[in-house]
């Protein structure tokens, strides 16, 4: 299995380290309710999903037009904001899932799978652009 994180530097590991005892923390918390709990994973889910095939569709892109790649990059963006909009309107109107602990949790993990995407595209591309692609 790939590990998507063997590219960060320890400043990003550290984030990732922190980020991963607050989940635990967090998770502890919301056993206390089944809906807190699956609103928490779905969202969490939701995220992980979009951000690993955002990261995958600008690596498919890298070798195209520059007009491609920013399709990609924009349409990627767009795609992203109205499924989470649907996600939040589907949790708020007609599920039985805790909404707040949702949209907080898509939020937060949006945010956080946003930057590790940001940094782990840098990296690739600065390899990419490395005369011995290390």
């Amino acid at each position: 299995m790939v590990n998507i994180f063997s590219d960060l530097g320890s400043v990003a590991q550290a984030v990732v380290s922190f980020i991963k005892i607050s989940l635990n923390s967090l998770v502890s918390i919301a056993a206390s309710s089944s809906m807190i709990q699956w609103g928490f994973f779905y969202a969490l889910a939701l995220s992980a999903i979009l951000a690993i095939s955002g990261y995958w569709a600008l690596r498919w892109a890298r070798n195209r037009s520059h007009l491609t790649f920013f399709w990609v990059l924009i349409g990627g963006l767009l795609f992203r904001l109205i499924v989470f909009a649907v996600a939040l309107v589907w949790v708020w109107k007609f599920s039985s899932l805790h909404a707040r602990v949702f949209t907080w949790t898509l939020l937060v993990s949006y945010v956080f799978f946003q930057t590790i995407e940001m940094i782990l595209v840098q990296r690739y591309f600065k390899r990419m652009k490395s005369p011995h692609k290390a």
